[in-house]
């Protein structure tokens, strides 16, 4: 959209009767409801997220929690609800959320791509599963979502001239160390915690038509809560959208063993005081489980062929804008 992206954040009331949106959030009600109906026949439950906790997920990469004071107690804004889909398993071996998260992104004032303080996020955790066993589901579950958009939004992808291509499944997938040595190659550096940088994922976005899997990360890049593979590899994985779109998804393999967790804590410099309540949980027993998390927006925004992220929520929170 070519309306400047301060008027389409502070003004956005004025704007959400145009076509151009209406069209957007017509499609990404469809792919909640494809998500639903999908998941639901899979045996899953829904469950109700949490917005405030007295810790959240530290493994989110560049940003950082909002904290304030509650009643007298410090507490933060959930920023994933990883924590939650664990306990979660207590009540169902199948469990979702479409959770919101908040997190302090680092201001950007030149880009609005991929990047909200305030999104939403399919969140699936699954009992006794493979990390090779939520990958299958999660690729059943794009291809169902793209399938449905697909016959049931004719006229708003057309309107918003994008074609969807509905992927073969298997998804392709690249280790960890071969994408790493296709963006070396090319000149991308890496984060400081060993993270493909935003730069590296769009770059190996674009050589891709289709989504594709990066799998096994090292243990410093990523939470306590992924289970070691080995000692410099984890049962881990993204979720890349092709066509520049970058990641979408990150899940895996996730660790029960109460001492594990805690050695995983301390490796990636958590406090474990700061998380007695679900360490307390893993030991009292887990079961060995699996989950992913798809960001909802990020989602919308590869369907929809939209090319910044605020243009796909209703009421952006973009790092830096408070908005409406």
């Amino acid at each position: 959209m070519k309306t400047l992206p301060e008027i389409r954040i502070f003004r956005r009331y004025r704007l959400l009767g145009s076509k151009y949106y209406r069209s957007i959030f017509c499609i990404q009600a469809t792919i909640l409801k494809a998500v639903r109906d999908f998941l639901y026949s899979r045996g899953f439950i829904e469950l109700l997220a949490p917005v405030i906790a007295p810790v959240t997920d530290p493994g989110i990469r560049l940003a950082q929690e909002f904290a304030f004071d509650f009643y007298g107690e410090r507490a933060v804004l959930v920023t994933s609800v990883i924590l939650y889909k664990f306990a979660g398993l207590k009540i169902h071996d199948k469990v979702f959320f479409v959770a919101p998260n908040i997190r302090k992104e680092p201001e950007r004032l030149f880009d609005f791509s991929r990047s909200l303080a305030e999104f939403r996020q399919i969140d699936i955790e699954v009992a006794y599963a493979s990390l090779d066993e939520i990958i299958s589901l999660s690729e059943d579950l794009i291809i169902y979502v793209l399938e449905e958009v697909k016959r049931r939004r004719k006229e708003e992808l057309e309107y918003l001239g994008r074609e969807l291509r509905i992927p073969t499944k298997p998804f392709k997938r690249l280790s960890y160390r071969e994408a790493v040595e296709i963006i070396r190659a090319e000149g991308y550096e890496l984060e400081e915690t060993g993270e493909l940088s935003a730069q590296a994922e769009e770059y190996l976005s674009r050589m891709h038509r289709e989504p594709f899997w990066i799998i096994g990360y090292p243990p410093q890049s990523r939470g306590f809560y992924y289970k070691k593979k080995s000692d410099d590899e984890l049962l881990d994985f993204d979720l890349i959208y092709p066509e520049g779109f970058g990641e979408g998804a990150s899940g895996g393999e996730r660790e029960t063993d109460p001492w594990r967790a805690r050695s995983r804590m301390l490796e990636t410099g958590v406090d474990p005081r700061k998380y007695t309540w679900f360490l307390e949980m893993l030991t009292d027993g887990i079961p060995p489980c699996s989950g992913i998390g798809l960001g909802v927006e990020r989602l919308t925004r590869y369907v929809t062929g939209v090319r910044e992220i605020i243009d796909v929520i209703p009421f952006p929170k973009a790092p830096g804008y408070l908005g409406i």
